[in-house]
């Protein structure tokens, strides 16, 4: 579990927004960095503000991500935009690698239907937390708010994780049309740094 302030135990049902510290990309991180399964449900994806390092995700076996839009256009474009930006370019190759080691699987369900976004973090024990509602990882956050998420644990993540489950099912594979997209930004990125250097 983790303790919102050191010492204290979690409540049963945090509210989290734009303006709590930690922030959704620290509690989002730290959930990450203890968890040997993710299973992550978002409306659409933007790899741009997708902000996780390898040492979040090093003890993660399995990271399922399902979408519900999936515009492979704007993937290409985010990720030759990141392969710019030295700070954010590492992003790209360790999406790349995990799905190469298959600890990352992205599934489609353009008919799935759910509300709100939502992520379960598990480890050894099982579901031990989830967070349901926005998910943003920039900083500061964008737009004016609030961006509302709730952080609930046990009993709730483990509904959450049987109802990803039954979504996971009926989604279909795009995890190799995604590596494609990550492997030719990473080319163009190369070649840019090539010719600029």
């Amino acid at each position: 579990m983790l303790p919102l302030q050191p010492g204290l135990a979690p409540a049963p049902a945090v509210l989290i927004d734009e303006r709590t510290r930690p922030d959704f990309r620290a509690i989002f991180g730290t959930l990450a960095g203890g968890s040997t399964e993710i299973a992550t449900a978002v409306t659409r994806v933007r790899i741009s503000t997708l902000d996780l390092d390898a040492g979040e995700v090093e003890r993660v076996e399995h990271f399922r991500v399902l979408i519900a839009e999936l515009n492979a256009l704007t993937l290409d474009s985010e990720a030759r935009l990141i392969q710019a930006d030295p700070r954010r370019s590492p992003r790209v190759p360790l999406l790349r690698k995990l799905l190469e080691s298959e600890r990352l699987e992205v599934r489609s369900a353009p008919l799935g239907g759910w509300s709100p976004d939502f992520t379960v973090f598990s480890d050894e024990t099982g579901p031990r937390a989830v967070v349901a509602g926005f998910h943003w990882f920039e900083r500061p956050y964008p737009h004016r708010g609030p961006a509302l998420t709730a952080l609930h644990f046990e009993d709730a993540a483990r509904l959450a994780a049987e109802r990803h489950a039954e979504l996971w099912q009926r989604a279909h594979d795009v995890g190799p049309a995604l590596w494609s997209i990550l492997s030719k930004a990473e080319r163009a990125g190369r070649l840019m740094r090539g010719a600029a250097g």
